[in-house]
């Protein structure tokens, strides 16, 4: 009885020894993975081909909305994770442009005192372009210009015009001049053809007319009275 007494007491130490230890390790592996999780400061700048700032486009991790860029395609976020950790940011661009093919890949840095938030830049690709285009029309004063029926423009009496178009790249543009009420120039109504690029750009399209002469008027002579 005496033994198994003794048994009991240092188990009973052992046990009561051993209760601290436990706590302090679980309390260690909290307190270790609060410092690993923090908040990263980040902006990320939108911009067109052409460095213009794009606004509306939205960031994501995962299907998680984090932003969108404002007038100035700028977007704050903060990012969530362990010093050293990459996110992969969904980016996507408003429907005039296109988006990125691939993910934006933002590393997780802590940045020294008095620094600004991390900066990453994405590109939007416009899909719609400007396009102006300088109309020359030889004889060609005061016609009005068409594009898919729609009159877009004119040109003043010295026949020159200038047009705004709005166009995607590599499109087959169509601008026919319209001499419906000008019957004495040739070619009638003709077509002129261009294609875009894929960036704003100036076109410069000529048309030469020939003025169509009037017959010339056939005198009839009248019979002259004699005298008898």
């Amino acid at each position: 009885m005496k033994a198994i007494s003794m048994f009991v007491h240092r188990f009973s130490w052992l046990l009561s020894a051993s209760l601290p230890l436990c706590a302090c390790v679980a309390g260690s592996d909290e307190s270790t993975a609060a410092v690993r999780s923090a908040d990263f400061p980040v902006t990320i700048l939108a911009r067109s081909e052409g460095k213009s700032p794009v606004a509306d486009v939205e960031i994501s991790l995962a299907k998680q909305p984090l932003g969108k860029t404002d007038a100035s395609g700028n977007a704050r976020i903060a990012l969530r994770g362990a010093e050293g950790d990459t996110l992969a940011l969904n980016v996507k661009c408003p429907a005039a442009y296109a988006s990125p093919e691939r993910p934006l890949q933002v590393g997780l840095r802590h940045l020294g005192n008095g620094s600004t938030a991390a900066r990453f830049e994405v590109e939007c690709f416009s899909l719609v372009h400007n396009v102006v285009v300088g109309v020359r029309a030889e004889n060609g004063p005061r016609l009005p210009i068409l594009r898919l029926k729609s009159v877009v423009g004119q040109t003043d009496d010295q026949g020159v015009a200038h047009v705004l178009l709005q166009a995607s790249a590599n499109e087959q543009i169509a601008l026919t001049l319209d001499t419906s009420r000008s019957a004495n120039l040739l070619p009638q109504s003709p077509t002129l053809d261009f294609v875009t690029r894929d960036s704003d750009e100036l076109v410069l399209v000529t048309q030469k007319f020939t003025v169509k002469q009037a017959p010339p008027r056939r005198v009839v002579s009248r019979p002259v009275p004699t005298h008898l």
